[in-house]
């Protein structure tokens, strides 16, 4: 006979599974990781900013060491690239001097490569033991590669593969090959103007120097008006209006700028013009991959594929972007997407 007892008996047992159901659906709901969109991180006795991506941690961590330097561009594979997230867990992270992480008081002697290599490898450590990997991918960009290098060689322990994108291998040579394919092209298309411009200045000599201080600018001006930066554009000026169009940087567009020109204290580093990865980075002992646009003159390919040539690694790869210069990933990033996924489960 049903009575009180019964219709209180039902009652529980119906707010039982109602409660094991709400629980289930937010187990559901934390596979996939909530990240802010920047995190301030204390590296190398500073404040320094990263922005994390990813949608399963049980991926592998791929940090990203951006170009210039100084060039930071904490949003762009989010925007572009975000596909990469069902596959790694993305950092991004704004170097010491560099966007979010630039401040007026940041000790000038502090820009030195040691420095940003000392900064990098004590962000990965943060890395591993944050999301608890033995081991984590690294992406390098231009500037990137140089601490990309330096870092899969001084510490293989703590990478599971190295992906240089724009590698660089000498400063000095890649300034002079720079300049060279400028010139070349200006001469091809009767430029007169920029011929003059680029004479005026001078071929850089073998200590990298010009014949004034106006030599970096102009030849980094003319090789990006014939399409060796962005392959076909005269300029890479989209992508950096791209990367400041995002909330990350819409109101710090002053800083992300003076963090550009702040960041030109590493040149001043003796260190920066005097490696040769070609002499003394022969020997890897990790996956090592090159991903370069078939028209890249800002970090030129004709230097990578020399050092690819003679490189030795347990398993190396040259990943040509036909359509590309030196930003592949903005380039051509359906290609660049599938490539790195190839990459995820090494």
């Amino acid at each position: 006979m049903w009575n009180m007892k019964n219709y209180l008996f039902l009652i529980t047992i119906a707010l039982s599974l109602n409660l094991c159901s709400c629980e289930k659906d937010k187990l559901t709901e934390d596979k996939t990781p909530k990240f802010q969109p920047i995190e301030f991180v204390k590296i190398g006795g500073i404040d320094q900013v990263i922005s994390v991506k990813g949608n399963d941690l049980s991926k592998p961590v791929l940090l990203i060491l951006h170009g210039g330097p100084g060039y930071a561009m904490l949003p762009l594979f989010h925007m572009k690239l975000s596909e990469l997230e069902n596959h790694f867990i993305i950092v991004n992270w704004d170097q010491r001097g560099a966007g979010r992480s630039y401040s007026d008081d940041i000790d000038v002697s502090s820009m030195t490569l040691n420095q940003s290599i000392s900064d990098a490898h004590e962000l990965t450590i943060k890395l591993k033991n944050k999301f608890n990997k033995d081991k984590i991918y690294l992406l390098g960009h231009s500037w990137g590669t140089v601490l990309g290098i330096e870092l899969i060689k001084d510490y293989p322990q703590d990478y599971s593969a190295y992906i240089g994108v724009g590698q660089v291998v000498n400063v000095i040579k890649n300034e002079q090959h720079s300049y060279a394919f400028a010139l070349n092209q200006a001469t091809t298309h009767n430029n007169s103007f920029g011929i003059n411009e680029l004479v005026s200045v001078g071929a850089p000599n073998n200590d990298g120097e010009y014949l004034n201080d106006k030599g970096y600018e102009i030849t980094n001006k003319w090789m990006e008006f014939y399409g060796g930066s962005i392959f076909g554009q005269t300029s890479s000026d989209e992508v950096t209006d791209l990367i400041l169009s995002d909330d990350i940087y819409a109101d710090y567009k002053d800083q992300w700028s003076k963090g550009v020109n702040f960041s030109q204290q590493l040149f001043d580093d003796p260190n920066v013009w005097s490696f040769d990865f070609s002499r003394t980075h022969l020997d890897l002992s990790l996956p090592v991959y090159f991903f370069m646009g078939n028209h890249d003159y800002d970090t030129p390919f004709t230097l990578v594929e020399q050092y690819y040539n003679t490189l030795k690694a347990p398993r190396k790869q040259l990943v040509w972007f036909e359509n590309s210069a030196h930003f592949p990933f903005y380039e051509e990033r359906g290609k660049f997407i599938s490539e790195l996924i190839k990459l995820s489960d090494l």
